[in-house]
């Protein structure tokens, strides 16, 4: 039996009384809207802090963007700083633009990164000039974007000629795109809606962009727990959900792939896309 932590009752109460306020073009998510980022931001860091050595999802990334200590980087997208803090920590010599438009993410991604004083963090990318940054990245949150070609001309636009442009984020017609289209979106209350990326759609947003060249993987990346408590907590807390944990690790387990190592640790297989867009 798997034992629980927390009150998802009071949580999913309180959301519900926040969700009351909003009118209903205020709830639903757009590229400009960042009502259910702020409502999960809390549950999704409280997941990201306990369970620090879980994602491995930022390597393809950062060794795809080759950080180098004097670099002026985006990161589009930054969320509550998983990827920033590693970024932040090889380009101390540069400059950072951490971009985000939920508020309280960024409020987050502040408190974490505090040290580093080369960040700066913004809400819209028209603050940025032209051809005024090395290297853009985004990792987790390309499926929210509604105008996904857009971005990349946006990226690209602020990418000195040879830059890259690199993305990570979970594949389409895959077991992750299933459990956010058929579990998340359903039990969560704010609901859940993505475009997902495919092979083809990034090759063909990279020629609507104009990109120079463009470079897509696609792989399971492994997420990596002690117990099946803990990859039900982490499910649980990072998407918000509201269901109990055995609950939780019952659809985890019905949608992943979930493979036991030598060492006992088990690893939840998460279905990613990579694209490098270079200018």
């Amino acid at each position: 039996m798997l034992c629980t932590h927390g009150n998802l009752a009071n949580s999913a109460g309180f959301a519900m009384s926040f969700l009351k306020k909003l009118t209903w073009r205020e709830i639903m998510q757009t590229n400009l809207d960042d009502t259910r980022f702020n409502v999960i931001a809390a549950s999704y860091e409280y997941a990201i802090a306990k369970y620090p050595d879980a994602r491995n999802d930022g390597e393809w990334l950062i060794n795809n963007i080759n950080v180098q200590d004097r670099d002026v980087i985006l990161e589009i997208s930054a969320g509550t700083g998983f990827l920033t803090q590693k970024i932040a920590k090889q380009n101390t010599g540069g400059v950072l633009y951490a971009q985000d438009i939920a508020p309280k993410t960024l409020e987050i991604n502040s408190k974490k990164c505090g040290s580093f004083e080369h960040i700066n963090y913004i809400t819209d990318l028209n603050t940025i000039k032209d051809e005024s940054c090395d290297k853009a990245v985004s990792l987790g949150g390309w499926h929210h974007m509604e105008d996904q070609i857009s971005i990349t001309k946006s990226a690209l636009s602020k990418l000195k000629k040879g830059g890259v442009f690199c993305v990570g984020d979970f594949s389409d017609d895959s077991s992750i795109q299933r459990y956010f289209d058929e579990i998340v979106d359903n039990i969560t209350v704010t609901g859940h809606q993505g475009l997902f990326a495919s092979k083809s759609r990034m090759v063909n947003i990279g020629r609507f962009a104009q990109a120079a060249k463009t470079d897509v993987e696609v792989f399971d990346v492994p997420f990596n727990f002690d117990s099946k408590n803990d990859i039900a907590e982490f499910f649980q807390k990072v998407f918000a959900l509201d269901l109990p944990l055995e609950e939780t690790y019952e659809g985890v387990e019905r949608y992943f792939d979930i493979k036991q190592a030598d060492n006992g640790k088990l690893a939840v297989m998460v279905p990613y896309i990579y694209a490098k867009f270079t200018k």
